[in-house]
Order: C-alpha cells, then structure tokens, then sequence
C-alpha cells in the first residue's frame, strides 16, 4: 500500500499519483524498507526505528519505538538533499523542533529529543499519534455536521492561540496537518503537527526572503498568497477554509492550477456554505463564523483566536438549545474543556425547564390569592342571617392563609470576572492556569472560597480569595516591581518620573557563535 503525504489515504501499490489532490504517492513502506537503511537500525542507541509512516517536502516520518521503556515514537528525519538547500533546511527543520516544543499545550503535537545522525542528518522526535488526519476523516465522512465541526474548531484555535501567545504563526495549517485522535474513552482530540514553515517572531534570522509564497494554496490567506508580511490572522483564515470545508465537503476556493486558486483568494468573494450547500441545515450562526474568517482584509476578521473562540461557543450553544428540544442535534463537548464548562453545557436545558417550572408554579399561586379574593368580596356582598338568641359571641372564622410562592431556584454557575491594571495578567488557580485578563470564568455555586493569583512581567504578583457564591466582578492593581537605578544600590520604584544618570556602557564581548544544531533547546 502507498499512503499520500497530503490527505494520508491509503492506495494500492499501482496507483503513483493520489486521485484526491494529484500528489506522487511515495514508495510503499515495504518497498522502501528494502532500500532504507534507517529501518531495522537504532538511533543513538535509544529509539529503534521501525517503518515508515510518510514523508513531507523536508523529511521523513517513521515510526519508532524507544528501546528502553519500551514508548511508541514518531522520528522526523531531515532529507539528506532537501531542494532549497542544505543550510536553510536544517534552519527550518531546527525553528520546527524549538517552535512545537516550545509551545507545550494539549492540541499540539509533543517534540521530546533532537539530535544528528552520524550521516550529518538532523532528527527530532514526537509523540505517536495513533489515529486518522482530518483530511483522511472529511475524506470518508464528506461533511461533518455541526455539532461535531464545532468542538473540532474550537481545538484548533485553541492549540494556534496557545503558539501564538508563544509568537509562533503555523502558516501551513490545513486538515492534513490536524490529526483526530481517541484519548482515554474521549473521541475527536485534536492534535496540530508540522510547523516546518512556521514563523518564530523570537527568531532573529530570516529563513525566508521577502515576497516568498509558502503554504499551501487551497488555504492561503489573501495577504500570504500575495507575498505580504503575515501575522496570526493567516492562521484564522486557514481555519475558516478548514471549517467551510467541514460543513460543506470542498474548501471554498479552487482551481486548475495552483496560481489560479491563489487569485481566487485575493480577489473572489466566498459562496456562503448554505447557498453552497443548500440541502444541509448549516446553522446561520456558524456561517457567520465562517463568513468573518474568511475576510479578504485581515482588520476586518476577528481580532483573535479568543475571539473567535467565543464565537463559535456561542453558535455551539444556540445548537445545545436548539438540540435540546430535537435529539440528536445537541453539539458535542470540546475534549479539553474544563468540568466546570462541561457541566454549565449540560445544566442549561435544565435551568431553563427549572425557570419555566418556577413561573408556572407563581402564575397558579396568584390565581389562588386572586380567587380567595374575589370570593371574599362575594360573601361580603350578601347580608348577614339574624343571629340566633342563645348565640353569645360567636368565634371568628379564620381566614384561609395565602399561598407562598416558591423563591426562585438558584443558578447551579456564577460567573466570576477577572481584571487587572495593566490587562494581560497571567491568572492562576494553584498551578492551573486559567488564562489572561480580561478573564471570565464560570464556577459551580459555593461557600467554599478560592484563590487566584495574578502574574504580569514587571509587576509584583497580587492575589485575592473569593467566595463563588455569587456574581463577582474581581480586579487587582498590579504594582511595579522595584529595580536598582543606580550603582550606588539606592533603589527606585520603577514607576518613578526622577531624572537618573545614565551610566557609561560597557563594551560587550561579541557572543560566540554557536550552532543551533547543537542546543537546540536551550
């Protein structure tokens, strides 16, 4: 069998080029064992390498295993003649290794060691993912309905915010490069690989020159396509492609040739997924999410990830609604997703039957009180019977008590607001982190109290305990941290407007050069 390295289908032995995008297929893994010498062989004495699972335009990929502990890994090995030249590739094939191991989250693929081959071949390895790419799942399933297009993109983003707070933009992202995996009983986990063309904004050296064109051509963002400068928001739009190609089974802009489908991008407009796809119920909230990614100027899509976020939970809880009251149709939870965002899903059917209930139940109480009501006035309407001789002051009749409404039943959340002066402060619970402010959480109801701890570079750290029995609006002032001015020791606070001396500069000793293939990780 040979197996794309685009879509990561199977084919048989026969067939050279891939039906799906029109990529050479490489030579089978049984072919190729014949003539690699890699398989069969032992890297650095620790990982035994087993087969090969494909190859990409700067190496290939096999499947490994670490010979003392016995742990299944994936080994990239850089081509020994990359086309673009053997000094730019190693650089590139260094920038993947640091950019993914330096991201560190649950939706981007793991990089444990680097290292060279005694041919002069640099090597990294990663975790095995066990599991399908997203292009091999559209491919077999066609389209993907809401409810499950919706957790999947919200991972997505969700890994690209994470490399994007570390000054990391993808810029090749597409369902190739998203693998969708089965963790502990939990289906779709997402997981974001190959950052071989991504670019490090802590990276001084240019890899690439001005007005080059990388990525792929069926998810270039306008601005890549043209060859402009690129910031996070190309990732955005490759994820919109992703998503309208999820919904409606094509992505929405596609031609002959290469250059073709890049103009389409610049200049075309994108045919909305439900005119595209009119026989599905595509849910007009999600399409607008679609529609805004998909912004030929990048000022007019979202202005992040977060954002972007937000937008497609709010249109996966329209369709928790909407499910609610129509099996089968409810959108599924994000793999991930904190339990206090898994429960809130799950309560708000039955806090709105909970409301409804209450209402009900205060209506039929008042049209008791206002029966009682209207019967009283009735009787004193009619006079009063004579009373009777033997009769000496007879005992009042007691007054039916009014009926007390039930008190409104609690909210199961509150939501709990997070602030700080300046924004952007790291929020901690213990050693979670939960995010940065602006923050908004959402906790179950309790006289328990919490602590969080607000971190920001340059500020002293503040903390604050609450009690999540309510609605909280929490926001600390961060004080600056105190720095040495002067080299007498006299301390200043940082926030100071005091004229100091500036002292002489001394000359520095020009850093030793030192190769990146080396450490790669310090």
């Amino acid at each position: 069998m040979r197996t794309c390295g685009q879509c990561k289908v199977d084919y048989p032995d026969a067939v050279e080029f891939c039906p799906r995008d029109g990529a050479r297929l490489p030579d089978s893994p049984r072919t190729r064992a014949l003539f690699d010498p890699l398989i069969g062989s032992t890297i650095d004495g620790r990982y035994l390498v087993e087969s090969l699972l494909g190859q990409g335009g700067m190496g290939f990929v096999y499947a490994g295993r670490h010979a003392i502990i016995d742990k299944r890994v994936a080994i990239k090995v850089l081509k020994a003649e990359p086309a673009q030249g053997v000094e730019e590739a190693s650089q590139r094939f260094l920038v993947e290794a640091k950019a993914a191991s330096k991201i560190g989250h649950q939706n981007i693929v793991d990089i444990t060691d680097f290292g060279i081959l005694p041919s002069g071949q640099a090597y990294f390895v990663m975790e095995f993912l066990d599991g399908p790419t997203l292009g091999k799942v559209m491919h077999e399933s066609g389209v993907l309905e809401a409810g499950r297009a919706i957790p999947i993109a919200v991972q997505i983003a969700r890994g690209l915010q994470a490399a994007h707070d570390k000054g990391i933009i993808h810029r090749d992202l597409k369902p190739e490069n998203v693998f969708v995996l089965e963790r502990d009983g939990q289906a779709d986990v997402v997981k974001i690989v190959d950052f071989g063309i991504a670019k490090d904004q802590t990276y001084t050296k240019r890899l690439t020159q001005a007005g080059m064109v990388l990525g792929t051509p069926e998810y270039m963002s306008p601005e890549q396509a043209t060859g402009q400068a690129t910031d996070h928001r190309v990732d955005m739009y490759s994820l919109g492609c992703i998503l309208y190609e999820m919904l409606t089974g094509d992505v929405p802009f596609k031609d002959d040739t290469a250059t073709k489908t890049l103009t389409l991008h610049v200049f075309e407009k994108p045919v909305p997924p439900s005119v595209r796809r009119p026989d599905l119920a595509i849910p007009p909230a999600l399409e607008a999410v679609v529609m805004r990614c998909l912004q030929k100027k990048r000022d007019d899509r979202f202005a992040d990830l977060r954002e972007l976020m937000g937008a497609l939970e709010r249109a996966g809880g329209e369709l928790r609604e909407k499910g609610a009251s129509e099996p089968g149709t409810r959108a599924a939870p994000v793999p991930g997703a904190s339990d206090t965002e898994t429960a809130l899903a799950a309560v708000r059917p039955r806090r709105t039957a909970l409301y409804a209930g209450v209402a009900v139940l205060a209506a039929a109480a008042l049209a008791l009180t206002l029966g009682l009501a209207r019967s009283k006035r009735a009787e004193q309407s009619i006079p009063p019977a004579a009373p009777e001789r033997l009769a000496v002051n007879p005992a009042p009749v007691p007054k039916p008590a009014a009926p007390i409404a039930p008190s409104p039943a609690q909210p199961a959340t509150v939501e709990i607001s997070l602030g700080s002066v300046p924004a952007g402060a790291e929020v901690l619970d213990g050693d979670e982190r939960l995010g940065l402010t602006p923050l908004t959480l959402h906790r179950p109801r309790s006289d328990a109290p919490e602590r969080f701890a607000f971190h920001h570079s340059g500020f002293r750290e503040e903390s604050r305990e609450v009690v999540p029995n309510r609605d909280l609006d929490v926001e600390v002032v961060l004080a600056p941290r105190e720095r040495v001015a002067s080299s007498t020791g006299t301390h200043h606070p940082a926030h100071t407007h005091a004229k100091t001396t500036t002292p002489p500069t001394t000359p520095t000793r020009p850093p030793r050069r030192v190769s990146d293939l080396r450490n790669p990780f310090n």
